[in-house]
Order: structure tokens, then C-alpha cells, then sequence
């Protein structure tokens, strides 16, 4: 049991923290006195030598008027430190210890003790000290803290990655807030090496959000030449567009397996020859705008497609539509669409996600909504113009609603690499598939979830398919490799 002292401001917000950081992501036990101390203070019950853990208090520390305002953010640009202990006090010419673990590249500090060093923190008579707030930057990242401060908007209504702390302290790919976890236990296992971490359960988390199942179903004949132009002209891919062409004449029959968005058993071939769950999300019959699918769940293809799926052992989860964001209205429409359709197709779940169309979020509307219209998880917190950890982290975690300050009943999954994100970064595939790669060690190194969505629609034709197959491939040899 660890025995936490903390400053007795913001308690719901400390109480969260410790609950995910230390009870969840640690497993530690723990129990917490807020009294007027000055900073955080953690012991372990039982010991005989006292130890403690000093931890500077730095978000938290923020005066209540200044709360969620540009006051509270962290200054730019960031101090950049040294993940390890200084000199331990009173050791001569001792050099500096090193929290065992660690990366050794430097790690960018949100909220900086009173201490200036280049370290991240030193020995003590009594113990450790830790000079960064890592409890205040756990929770700034997770929480989305700067996403209320920061207004800047994209045409979509997204919070801009480039104007995002991450993109200007430069470490949108790194998962600074799981670096942050990690030093905290490494502090921890250096007092009391007897305690045990809770063991790293990386995944892959393959996931397809469905925009179009079809390409020609559903379509206009000007709709199908404009991707029959693409095909030849821009694609130069002739068997793709006489392909799209066939489809568009299946159509009229109800047939849709020539359909060249029909990807959806390459999808879950590929996730079973390597022994992985796809997660299928699906629009629920409820978006008016034109940006949203134009098909129903109740299509006899539709189905039989949902069937399909279950009947493999993949998931299904809800796409809700572009203006579903700000509405718990159409959110629980259309979760209530979706489970009414998996019913009438033989099968529920024990558990429901979801992703908000074209990453569509408004911090802490959209999170309410989903959680109101009892949606088990979120997995849109990526960015759709830049891969990287938009959270901070890689792991799951619950969600805090910073107005009303208090826990919500929802989890967030968030997303690591979506494939259109590579179109938009004008990257070539063997970079893409590099930088994929590199994303993915930093989530298997810190023992979370490895979240990549490909479009069904975005598999067009023999090439990308195979890209596909080899990447998939690629990230799942890469993940057998043990940790350095």
C-alpha cells in the first residue's frame, strides 16, 4: 500500500490522476490524505526506513481563477531534461544514478519543479525527488486539457495538430505522458524494490472505419466514371476501373462482390493469419450531412456484411456521423440503430465502440454524448493531419470531463496511425510504412495499444492491397521482437 500525501486543491482531479496512474496503470494500491502540504509526498506503508517520493506539484498548483486558461499552460519553449537521477546527496564524487529503464533521449518537461537541473531528478537523505510534475503532466495530456484553453479550429471543427503543444514541443510521436508513467515507477521500484508493476499487455488494435462499403452501390453513374477516371488516369490501374465498371452493373442486381471497396475479407484475412481482432466501425443511419455514408444498415448487403463479421469473431462498432459530436441526440439514434441492426442479424456484444466521422471532437461534449448513449469506449483522439500520440499516451485509460469535473463512464482507445494521415503528410508508402513501424515499437516499449485504422475504401486495387498485407505483416514480426 502506498501512502500518498498531496495538496488539497483540485481533489477530484488528483484523485483521478492517482486512480488511472497509479491503481490502473501501476496496480498498485494506494490511499490518499489531501492536507496543506506543499508537494506530493509518496511512502510506502510499513517501512521502516521511511522512505518517500517527493514529486513537485506543478499544474495543480495553478491559482482557481487561472484554471483552464492560457495562464495554465505550459511555457514554450519546453526545458528538456535527462531521464535519470542527479548526484545522491552527500556522495562525493558519485555521478549520477540512473533510473534503470529509461530512454535516454530527453524528455520534455510540461511543469518543472522549483529546481533548474538537467536532470529529471536526485537522490535525497530521505530518498527521491522528482524535478517534473509528472502527475500534472499525466493528467494535462489525457484529460485534453489544452484542447479547452486552445480555440484553434480546423473546417472541420478539429483542434489543429499543428497549433497542439505536441507539434511545438516536438512530441506528437513520442507518448510523453507513458515516459512520465515510466519514471515515476522507476523511482518507485528504486526505494522500494520488492513492490511489482502490473505487466505491459501491448496489442495491436487493427480498426476500419466503414464511410463507403461500396463503390458503386448507392452511387451516381456520374459518381462511378469520376472513379473510373481516377482508376486509369491517376491511379493507372485498367483491371481496378474495369472492375468499378462491373460493379456499377452488379449493382442493379444487388450484387456487390466485385465491388472494389469490397475489402472486407482481405481485412479480416489479414488480421486472423496473425492471430488479431478487427474492429468494423459502421455509420447508423442517422448522418444527414453530405460528407456521411450513403447507405443504411438495414441493406441486405449491409446484413449480411454484419454478420459476416460477428460470425468471424471481429467487432463491431459504431462510425457516428459528422454532426454527432455535439449531439447526445443523434448519438444515441444512431447507437441504438446499430445494436437494433446486430440484433436482427443474430448477435449483440458485451461491449461498444466508437469513432467519431472524419475525427470530429469537441472536448468534453463529444465524450458526454458518447458516454450518455452507453458507448463502452472512444477510439477518434488522433489527429488527421499528423500521426502521433494526441493524447500523450498509447494506453487506455477512463476519460475525465474537466467541466464537470469528474470521471466519466467511458474509456478512450486512442488512435496511433490512420491511413489517410499519410495522404494529407504527402508521404511515399515505404515512408509511411516507416514511420508506422517506429509508432508502434514506442506503444510494444510501453506496453499499450498499437491503434491503426485502414479504410476499407482505401485498399483500391492488387498494390495496395499487397502494401497492406506487408505492413500488417511487418508490424506484427516487428512486435515478436523482445524490448532492448
Amino acid at each position: 500500500m502506498l501512502l500518498i500525501s498531496a495538496p488539497e486543491n483540485y481533489p477530484a482531479e488528483r484523485r483521478y490522476v492517482f486512480d488511472v496512474v497509479v491503481s490502473e496503470w501501476l496496480g498498485l494500491a494506494y490511499e490518499l490524505r489531501l492536507d496543506r502540504t506543499k508537494d506530493v509526498e509518496i511512502q510506502l506503508a510499513g517501512d521502516g526506513e521511511a522512505k518517500s517520493l517527493m514529486i513537485s506539484d506543478g499544474l495543480f498548483a495553478t491559482a482557481p481563477s487561472d484554471w483552464l486558461s492560457e495562464r495554465s499552460m505550459p511555457a514554450l519553449p519546453l526545458r528538456r531534461v535527462d531521464p535519470s537521477l542527479g548526484p545522491t546527496a552527500g556522495s562525493g564524487n558519485h555521478g549520477p544514478g540512473t533510473l534503470v529503464g529509461q530512454d535516454r533521449a530527453m524528455l520534455p518537461v510540461l511543469y518543472p519543479g522549483a529546481e533548474e537541473s538537467g536532470v529529471a531528478g536526485r537522490c535525497t537523505p530521505s530518498g527521491i525527488a522528482l524535478n517534473i510534475d509528472v502527475l500534472g503532466g499525466i493528467f494535462f495530456l489525457i484529460s485534453g486539457y489544452e484542447e479547452l484553453v486552445r480555440g484553434s479550429r480546423d473546417e472541420h471543427d478539429r483542434f489543429r495538430a499543428e497549433d497542439s503543444l505536441a507539434v511545438l514541443g516536438g512530441f506528437l510521436e513520442r507518448p510523453i505522458a507513458d515516459e512520465y508513467l515510466d519514471l515515476l515507477w522507476e523511482a518507485i521500484r528504486s526505494l522500494w524494490p520488492t513492490l511489482q508493476r502490473r505487466p505491459p499487455n501491448f496489442q495491436i488494435r487493427l480498426t476500419h472505419d466503414v464511410d463507403r462499403p461500396w463503390a458503386a452501390t448507392g452511387q451516381t453513374g456520374r459518381a462511378v466514371a469520376h472513379g473510373l477516371a481516377g482508376d486509369l488516369l491517376r491511379r493507372g490501374d485498367p483491371a481496378l476501373a474495369c472492375r468499378r465498371a462491373l460493379a456499377f452493373v452488379d449493382a442493379r442486381h444487388g450484387r456487390v462482390d466485385r465491388d472494389p471497396f469490397n475489402t472486407f475479407d482481405l481485412l479480416m484475412d489479414t488480421s486472423e493469419k496473425h492471430g488479431l481482432r478487427s474492429a468494423f466501425y459502421f455509420m447508423a443511419n442517422g448522418g444527414t450531412h453530405p460528407l456521411d455514408g450513403q447507405y443504411r444498415l438495414t441493406d441486405p448487403a449491409i446484413m449480411n456484411l454484419l454478420r459476416r463479421i460477428s460470425d468471424r469473431g471481429h467487432e463491431i462498432g459504431l462510425h457516428a456521423s459528422y454532426d454527432s459530436y455535439l449531439s447526445p441526440e443523434h448519438m444515441q439514434t444512431e447507437m441504438d440503430s446499430l445494436r437494433s441492426a446486430c440484433l436482427a442479424c443474430g448477435f449483440d456484444q458485451p461491449a461498444w465502440g466508437v469513432r467519431q466521422h472524419y475525427l470530429r471532437f469537441r472536448n468534453p461534449e463529444t465524450w458526454r454524448a458518447q458516454a450518455a448513449a452507453g458507448l463502452d469506449y472512444d477510439s477518434t483522439l488522433g489527429h488527421a493531419q499528423q500521426v502521433g500520440f494526441r493524447m500523450g499516451t498509447c494506453r487506455e485509460y477512463p476519460v475525465f470531463d474537466l467541466r464537470s469535473r469528474k470521471k466519466l463512464a467511458l474509456r478512450e482507445r486512442p488512435l496511433v496511425v490512420m491511413d489517410a494521415t499519410y495522404w494529407y503528410m504527402h508521404l511515399k508508402p515505404d515512408e509511411a510504412a516507416r514511420r508506422t513501424l517506429g509508432l508502434v515499437k514506442a506503444c510494444r516499449r510501453h506496453g499499450g495499444n498499437a491503434v491503426l485504422l485502414a479504410h476499407n475504401s482505401s485498399l483500391l486495387g492488387a498494390r495496395r492491397q499487397a502494401e497492406y498485407e506487408e505492413l500488417i505483416a511487418a508490424v506484427v514480426d516487428d512486435a515478436l521482437v523482445p524490448n532492448a
